[in-house]
């Protein structure tokens, strides 16, 4: 059974965290540590020191405490986040707000506020705030509205999982609102998304992750009329599941990066590479998806890839046809086996003392160099370590000599050596091994003919 937190004003929940930060340090016999004179904790006069950015996470807080704490506490503070506390009433959120005169930042996630405000309450004034977060409070479009009224310079608003699924719009728009945050509601159509473009005009940022909306219904001059500014979206993990859909954000022409990662849309697109280049060629405007740039480079080589994409249906869509009219119509790109050769057709030929043999035969070239030996035993009468293998590229170079020739040493595959058909492998024995101590009145006799044969031949001219 989890043991239930005592309810606690701010202030005390304050001084539970700070004050014992000094008595929480460990204690080192042989160690000092240096506390800056500024750093939170209890200064020697017994008051509190607190840093200008808080955060009381989960202390069971549910009022501000008695007057005038917050403000003798928190008169430097210009960030607060309370987040998962049991804060339930407004007028405790709005007398902690009215003594912070520096509070910029404010978060009130997952406190039960999903109450409205009294009539008779007055909303403090609070024109300093720049950020205000209101996810998972189940706060009522009514008090976000009254709120924001008393808070003119709130730019960023978040109002995630709030389980709203219609908007509801209010007697004048809020123009100061340019970042919306509106992760895991309930909207399922793009009506009420614009409902949201109409209550804050001046949207550049709009942030819709795990929203279940569909296909867009809203005509296209209606979505463009209601994001005049919008210049970041993210739909991840929404229901959009058409390209004519997608196409119709082409309207906001201030768009510019957007995030579209788990729609049903790119779910018949394997590829990833190939996801990635349809949208680039579906939206001309953006520079920027799912968190990575658009080169010109890219957009150039995504827009040919869905030229030759729709190349050969029946049906193309329209942004087939502009794009013609900027790349023209492009062929079809060569289909090149990229397949490792496997045998190479050569001639083989066996340079005895004694005899002269020859043929022809399709060399298997996966075979390493001491399999292509012990194949060659019983053709040349030779044990594989007394068999040489000579390469012979007879490709001919720019003064009409053949290229290279190269006695193959190593225990590779054939294909490393770049055998290719047509060319020639010569082997040879290999002349016998000389004494590991020559005397000096009967010096060793000259290498075998082979030898000097190949030697000859590895002064041809290259």
């Amino acid at each position: 059974m989890v043991e239930e937190k005592p309810a606690l004003s701010l202030p005390q929940a304050l001084w539970q965290k700070y004050s014992t930060i000094e008595d929480d340090l460990p204690r080192l016999s042989s160690s000092k540590i240096f506390i800056a004179a500024n750093a939170p904790g209890k200064t020697a006069s017994g008051t509190l020191r607190l840093p200008p950015v808080l955060a009381v996470h989960n202390f069971g807080i549910t009022c501000g405490g008695e007057e005038g704490e917050v403000s003798r506490l928190c008169s430097q503070v210009t960030e607060l986040d309370i987040t998962q506390n049991c804060i339930s009433q407004w007028q405790e959120v709005f007398k902690i707000m009215q003594q912070i005169p520096h509070l910029t930042f404010l978060n009130l996630c997952n406190n039960p506020l999903g109450c409205d405000i009294p009539a008779e309450l007055d909303i403090p004034s609070c024109p300093q705030l720049r950020h205000l977060v209101l996810n998972s409070t189940q706060v009522p479009w009514k008090t976000v509205y009254n709120i924001l009224e008393q808070t003119p310079n709130v730019e960023e608003l978040h109002l995630s999982m709030n389980n709203y699924s219609s908007v509801d719009q209010p007697p004048r728009p809020f123009p100061n609102i340019k970042i919306l945050h509106f992760n895991g509601n309930n909207l399922q159509s793009w009506a009420e998304v614009c409902k949201l473009g109409k209550t804050f005009p001046n949207l550049v940022s709009l942030v819709m992750h795990e929203v279940p909306l569909k296909d867009i219904e809203a005509p296209m001059e209606q979505l463009q009329q209601s994001f005049l500014c919008l210049q970041k979206l993210n739909i991840s993990n929404t229901g959009v599941g058409s390209w004519e859909s997608l196409e119709k954000f082409n309207s906001l022409q201030q768009l510019k990066d957007v995030r579209m990662l788990g729609v049903p849309l790119l779910d018949d697109i394997v590829d990833e590479k190939l996801r990635r280049k349809m949208v680039i060629a579906r939206m001309p405007h953006i520079v920027r998806l799912n968190g990575s740039s658009v080169s010109e480079e890219e957009r150039e080589d995504a827009e040919r890839a869905f030229l030759r994409h729709f190349l050969d249906s029946e049906v193309k869509p329209e942004r087939y046809h502009a794009l013609v009219g900027v790349h023209g119509v492009l062929d079809p790109l060569v289909d090149i086996d990229l397949t490792p050769q496997t045998t190479a057709h050569v001639k083989v030929k066996f340079e005895g003392e004694d005899r002269e043999q020859v043929k022809v035969m399709d060399l298997n070239i996966q075979q390493t160099l001491k399999e292509f030996k012990k194949s060659l035993k019983d053709w040349v009468g030779l044990p594989p370590n007394k068999i040489r293998v000579i390469h012979v590229d007879t490709g001919i170079n720019f003064d009409g000599h053949v290229c290279y020739q190269e006695e193959l040493k190593y225990n590779k595959t054939l294909y490393a050596y770049h055998i290719k058909d047509g060319d020639e492998i010569l082997i040879w024995a290999r002349p016998p091994s000389l004494p590991s101590s020559p005397s000096k009145k009967n010096p060793p006799k000259s290498a075998s003919a082979p030898a000097d044969k190949f030697q000859a031949k590895k002064e041809l001219k290259m």
